[in-house]
């Protein structure tokens, strides 16, 4: 336990304590909030593409219904802020993926292999691994029937 001291400062009593030795983390625990913040992250990341293609429709039936160009111009605006919204919270989605794949790979021999975090932890990067290879895929762009200089 650490020194303790008090005193006073303008009639205030103030009192402080000596910091405590810190604890070793519990590398399970370490696991279950990694695996928790990718979760909250993975939704995250698609309520906002969701909310993205929402807006997007609503601003293309205000624009059909002929609304009035102010609000128009407003829900343009608020569009704009999803749009915004998606990257960044796919990079902070990706990151703290990446992280919880190091802490794993350093960390391995102090978990459970067969726990709960553990399971969860390797069930979640492979969906990733499988989200991150479908959109690795790269189509081709039929140019057969185009002419030479001809753009497509």
């Amino acid at each position: 336990r650490g020194t303790s001291f008090s005193f006073s400062l303008r009639g205030i009593a103030l009192s402080t304590m000596a910091p405590r030795a810190k604890k070793p983390v519990d590398p399970e625990r370490q696991l279950m909030i990694k695996v928790k913040a990718c979760q909250r992250l993975i939704k995250e990341a698609a309520f906002y593409v969701t909310e993205l293609k929402e807006n997007e429709d609503k601003l293309d039936k205000m624009k059909q219904e002929k609304r009035d160009v102010y609000d128009i111009k407003y829900f343009d605006d608020v569009v704009g802020e999803s749009r915004m919204m998606v990257p960044d919270s796919q990079a902070r989605m990706k990151k703290n993926v990446e992280d919880l794949e190091i802490f794993l790979d350093s960390n391995r021999s102090n978990l459970n292999a067969e726990g709960e975090w553990m399971t969860a932890a390797s069930s979640l990067l492979s969906e990733q691994q499988g989200v991150k290879s479908s959109e690795d895929v790269v189509s081709e762009t039929n140019v057969e029937g185009l002419k030479d200089g001809e753009d497509f």
